[in-house]
């Protein structure tokens, strides 16, 4: 870090002539000037270190050795990218003085080539897919092509050396990130937008960056202000980063303050008085605030002016509802306290969840980078989704006469009565009955426990603070719920004195302070602490980024930019996570849908979530892949029922087979497997697989030891393969999964539920039918209830429960009708595909296929008209020549058509059906092979 310092930054030189010291403050790199420096590529430089080694390509800029190439054989299956980072991370402990001076590293195998940081966890090493900036080359065979020509021009390079390499202090940890290729060209359009809009005749608008949530945002924004304060044309900038709510700015502030060594000191507002002092103050400045900090004190008619300079810039984090407070608002007394001031917006949502138009207030849209490119590049991953449903039924048939005594004994009035009927049978007053929490809560830890990983984390969303409490109770009753804490905000005339008291099984009660809230957010950032859940009502659904976090338990209806940033939440990168999984209790893929189209009209491309059993056939692929190194004449099934020696001697027998083949192919596919298979491991399908999977995983950990015997320091991804493989046989038994597929007789879906071509169908169709089928199906089958007459004279509240019921069920209900949809739709896809596979039937054969059947010819069998076909296709294509359909070639199409006769003929094909036949398969031959041989 201090060496990053001086070469960016500068150092201090002192020197004499004729007995006068003087001092001058030089740069190892001309920054401004890039032709000035002297750029060397070395190629297999020999260094001497614990052991002699030679890089592939070494970079030399003014003789500093600033960045390393690791290059793997294209032509060689066997040599993976993923070789090129273990060969730098044996460089780091063979010849350690090859990264003294080190910006980054790239790793190519000319079909996957990656940069980052050299002591970097593998998973946080990316792609660079834009040479440009505005277009995405997600072709794998541009790989190299596109990082040199997108990041390796000199200026490029230089800029990104100087403004993009940050250190993050916390602590005494010390975490050295680079910006991905949509930070660098983002905040790069984002610095010139700035200049123009700060200039005497700018409009004061920069613009709005929209970076999907968990694409490092608040990294871009420290970027961004980092380039803007050392900005020339800048002119010692002050820069105040606003945002809406005093939840949001912790992490956004925490990561500037790590970063003190990039953008140095930075001031947070306490309270609207520091805010006018600083702005009052000197420039320069780094100013955090929330927006109603710029409220006007008593007797103001508006807030006073503070600074008149241009070359203010206030940055607003995401910014959804202060910032169209113009008629008086915190928007307008902001505008009012810096009135030359330029704005950007920096957002992970579409500007169309807002209600004002984002454009005008702050600018045109400066760059875009959506979740679906974010889950391509792996900046984020994929969220996986399960619908589950807890019915609910009314026993009770004599409710009204009940509730009628208690609001008589209560001495109620019949105003007050029926207001009590409709308070309790609302949505939330069903969700929270006891005996429904109850089940949530062992559903939940039973999920949990059986799919999670040491290391991973989980958010249990509810509707209530009251809800969140009762569930807390429940969970701590179970004997195998891990440790949970409850995360809300307080309200001292409301709240219940219990809700401030220290909570049973923790140290904290359920209303926290801000600094006990910072000490649980930290332990549920740890992967090595013990706490698991957190329960939280609004708090946390934004701006709060826990990497281990990896499941969100929703129980809580939410929409557009709420629930898309809730979901969030479990999309960060972390070791060992394949993706993150939402598992729906109340509902919600519907508004997920809408969302999600809301997305896709905003210039994204795809969608964030994807069905849980599309993680299953991953799973299968990979697990069909590492069977295929095994001989077919090998039973691996019964293994475990060996007696102890023998089956070790099994073992050693499969592992030494794999030694003289391809052991290091066999690692990647078991690595892959192992990964997939950790977040499906409850499901039924796979349950019954755990002990031939857990074979090939001991397999792989044995290859491991045989080929890299263990160094000093091992990596962190080997500690979490090795830890994970030990929970394998915990995952042996699980209880029955009961979701809304199950509940409605539906199959398990095994696609996305959300992507592009099914939003936009579904905006042209409706599905009433198929939702009031299903809708009847489950109230006949599952939740039946039987209700007492109730009062003429008012609706009883048993009708008002029922109402409510069944909105809860249709909620879920609604859910199922998007995916019953896709499940049609794919099976129809997967049945053709069948065919062609069950009849051997090309893809010209199948063409004439479809022509056929569509003739509603039933008297063939499949398999004799696959056989037709082929004999078919077969002859007249031997009668083919160029331009046959055209009018002076009528002898060649006379030939072609005759063979077509002779083979029906010779089949016993006769009379109507061998005109009609002899005239549909010309008619499939005339547009298939019209142009001969050209498409032959």
């Amino acid at each position: 870090m201090h060496f990053h310092q001086m070469l960016t930054k500068g150092l201090e030189f002192s020197y004499e002539v004729n007995d006068e010291t003087y001092t001058s403050h030089v740069f190892p790199i001309d920054w401004e000037h890039p032709k000035n420096n002297d750029f060397l590529v070395v190629n297999q430089l020999p260094i001497e270190g614990r052991m002699s080694r030679r890089p592939d390509i070494v970079i030399y800029i003014n003789g500093l050795l600033l960045i390393v190439f690791e290059l793997k054989n294209p032509n060689n299956e066997q040599a993976t990218v993923y070789d090129a980072y273990t060969q730098i991370q044996n460089y780091t402990y063979d010849i350690s003085q090859l990264f003294n001076y080190n910006a980054f590293v790239v790793i190519s195998d000319n079909v996957e080539t990656k940069h980052g940081m050299p002591f970097a966890d593998y998973d946080f090493f990316a792609s660079w897919k834009s040479i440009d900036g505005r277009s995405v080359d997600n072709n794998r065979a541009n790989t190299m092509r596109t990082l040199i020509e997108g990041l390796f021009p000199k200026d490029r390079l230089l800029n990104y050396i100087r403004n993009f390499i940050v250190f993050l202090e916390e602590g005494s940890k010390i975490t050295k990130i680079g910006a991905k290729y949509h930070q660098f060209f983002g905040v790069n359009f984002a610095v010139n937008e700035a200049i123009r809009a700060t200039r005497p005749d700018g409009d004061r608008k920069i613009g709005v960056m929209y970076h999907t949530t968990g694409s490092g945002k608040s990294l871009s924004m420290l970027f961004f202000a980092g380039i803007l304060s050392r900005h020339p044309e800048m002119e010692n900038p002050s820069i105040v980063i606003q945002v809406d709510r005093n939840d949001l700015d912790g992490q956004l502030h925490d990561t500037f303050v790590q970063g003190k060594s990039y953008i140095g000191h930075v001031h947070r507002a306490e309270n609207t008085e520091q805010l006018r002092t600083l702005l009052r103050g000197e420039a320069g400045q780094i100013i955090f605030s929330t927006i109603e900090k710029f409220r006007k004190k008593e007797g103001e008619n508006r807030h006073p002016v503070l600074s008149e300079r241009r070359n203010i810039v206030v940055i607003a984090d995401e910014a959804h509802r202060t910032q169209a407070g113009f008629a008086g608002g915190f928007a307008a007394q902001l505008r009012y306290a810096l009135p030359n001031a330029s704005y950007i917006r920096f957002t992970g949502t579409p500007v169309d969840f807002v209600d004002n138009n984002t454009e005008e207030i702050f600018g045109h849209i400066i760059h875009r980078y959506d979740m679906a490119q974010a889950v391509e590049d792996k900046a984020t991953l994929p969220i996986y989704y399960e619908s589950r449903l807890i019915p609910l039924d009314l026993s009770t048939e004599d409710i009204d006469e009940k509730y009628r005594e208690i609001i008589e004994e209560a001495g109620g009035d019949d105003k007050e009565s029926e207001s009590y009927k409709r308070k309790w049978a609302a949505l939330e007053k069903v969700v929270g009955t006891p005996k429904r929490l109850r089940r949530l809560a062992k559903d939940i830890v039973s999920h949990f426990n059986q799919v999670a990983n040491p290391f991973q984390k989980a958010m249990i969303v509810c509707m209530s603070r009251r809800i969140a409490v009762d569930l807390y109770n429940y969970l701590r009753e179970i004997p195998e719920c891990p440790p949970v804490e409850v995360i809300m905000t307080g309200d001292v005339s409301k709240d219940p004195k219990e809700w401030r008291e220290v909570q049973p099984g923790s140290k904290y009660a359920h209303i926290k302070s801000k600094k006990e809230q910072e000490e649980v957010k930290a332990k549920l950032r740890d992967p090595e602490d013990p706490l698991k859940f957190v329960i939280v009502v609004d708090m946390w659904l934004t701006g709060m980024d826990a990497k281990p976090l990896s499941y969100l338990y929703v129980d809580k209806p939410m929409r557009g930019h709420n629930l898309m940033q809730a979901i969030a939440r479990v999309n960060r990168v972390f070791p060992g996570k394949e993706g993150g999984v939402v598992v729906d209790y109340i509902g919600i893929a519907t508004s997920l849908k809408e969302a999600t189209h809301k997305y896709t009209q905003s210039g994204g491309t795809g969608s964030p979530t994807y069905d849980i059993s599309e993680a299953v056939n991953i799973f299968m692929n990979h697990l069909e892949t590492v069977r295929g190194f095994i001989p077919s004449e090998i039973d691996v099934q019964n293994w475990r029922a060996k007696p102890k020696i023998e089956r070790e001697d099994f073992i050693a027998d499969l592992v030494n087979m794999l030694l003289n083949r391809d052991p290091e192919e066999y690692i990647q596919a078991a690595t892959k497997l192992e990964k997939s298979y950790q977040l499906v491991k409850h499901q039924p399908e796979v349950l019954e697989l755990a002990d031939e999977v857990m074979l090939y995983l001991m397999m792989k950990a044995q290859l491991r030891k045989h080929l890299r015997p263990p160094i000093e320091k091992p990596s962190e991804n080997k500690t979490l393969e090795e830890r994970l493989s030990e929970l394998i046989d915990n995952s042996l038994l699980a209880k029955e999964t009961v979701d809304i597929f199950q509940i409605a007789g539906i199959e398990r879906p095994d696609i996305s539920i959300l992507d592009e071509a099914f939003l936009a169908d579904l905006t042209k169709k409706e599905h009433v039918d198929l939702r009031l089928k299903l809708l009847k199906k489950l109230l006949e089958d599952q939740i039946k209830v039987t209700f007492s007459q109730g009062s003429p004279q008012s609706k009883a509240l048993s009708e008002l429960l029922e109402k409510t019921l069944r909105d809860y069920h249709n909620r879920v209900i609604q859910a199922a009708d998007v995916i019953r949809v896709m499940i049609n739709m794919r099976k129809e896809m997967e049945e053709e595909m069948r065919k062609r596979h069950d009849l051997g039937l090309s893809e010209e054969e199948i063409e004439f296929y479809k022509a056929i059947t569509a003739m509603g010819q039933e008297a063939f069998s499949n398999e004799f008209l696959a056989s037709l076909i082929h004999k078919v296709v077969k002859a007249l294509k031997k009668q083919l020549a160029v331009d046959w359909t055209s009018p002076y070639r009528r002898d060649v199409y006379a030939k072609v058509k005759l063979a077509v006769k002779q083979v029906l003929i010779r089949e016993k094909i006769t009379g109507q059906q061998l005109q009609f036949l002899t005239n549909k398969f010309m008619e499939q031959a005339e547009q298939q092979y019209k142009d001969w041989p050209m498409n032959a």
